[in-house]
C-alpha cells in the first residue's frame, strides 16, 4: 500500500472490498460526475467489469483505490491512477475520482495526489506528471496547485460537457519541482 497522512492507496479488489459497488454508486451520481467526461448510466455488471479491467496493472496504466484511514480500519472514498505511462520519456497522466461526497473539501484528494506523485517519482522513476481539467472547476485547480502542479496552457473547446464545448486546462509537475516543494518525503 501507498500511504500519506490520512489516506492509503491500495490495489483494487472485486472481493469484499466494495470497489465495484462504490464505483456503480458514484459513476451513476450526477453530482460526482459534474466535472468529468460523459458517462452513461452504468449497471452493476459493467461496474464490476470496470473494476476487473482496472485490477490488471498494465505497463501503461495503474489504478488504485483511495482509502480514508479510520479508527476501525479504512473506508474507500474514490479511485486514483496513472495512465499513458511512457517509459521512454518517463511521464504519465495522473487522474483522481473522489466519489464519497462527505470527504469533499477536506484535503483528502490532495493527500492522495501527493501520495501517488511521491510513488510515481520515487518508485517508478517518472520525471513528469500531467493532467487536464476544466479551468472552471476551482476546487480541483487549487488542489493541484497546492500539490505543485502548474498551468501549462489551455486547449480551447477541447471537450463537450453540459451542453457546450469547454476549455481544458493543462497542468504539469516535474520531479525536481515536487522534491523542492518538500512533499516528496513522508
Amino acid at each position: 500500500m501507498i500511504g500519506h497522512k490520512r489516506v492509503q492507496l491500495r490495489a483494487l479488489s472485486n472481493r469484499d472490498s466494495g470497489d465495484a459497488e462504490n464505483y456503480e454508486k458514484w459513476i451513476n451520481d450526477e453530482e460526482t460526475n459534474l466535472w468529468r467526461g460523459l458517462y452513461h448510466p452504468t449497471s452493476s455488471v459493467e461496474a464490476s467489469q470496470w473494476i476487473e479491467q482496472q485490477m490488471v496493472t498494465l505497463p501503461d496504466r495503474l489504478t488504485l483505490s483511495v482509502d480514508l484511514k479510520t479508527k476501525k480500519g479504512s473506508q474507500s472514498i474514490g479511485f486514483i491512477g496513472l495512465r499513458s505511462i511512457c517509459p521512454r520519456s518517463r511521464r504519465a497522466e495522473i487522474w483522481i475520482y473522489i466519489g464519497d461526497k462527505s470527504t469533499w473539501g477536506d484535503g483528502i484528494g490532495g493527500e492522495a495526489i501527493t501520495a501517488l506523485c511521491r510513488y510515481a517519482f520515487k518508485e517508478m522513476n517518472l520525471h513528469r506528471l500531467w493532467l487536464e481539467l476544466d479551468p472552471e472547476h476551482a476546487p480541483a485547480l487549487r488542489c493541484y496547485q497546492k500539490v505543485g502542479f502548474v498551468r501549462e496552457g489551455t486547449l480551447r473547446q477541447a471537450y463537450y460537457r453540459r451542453g457546450k464545448y469547454r476549455d481544458t486546462c493543462m497542468m504539469g509537475l516535474l520531479r525536481p519541482e515536487f522534491e523542492k516543494k518538500g512533499t516528496a518525503s513522508a
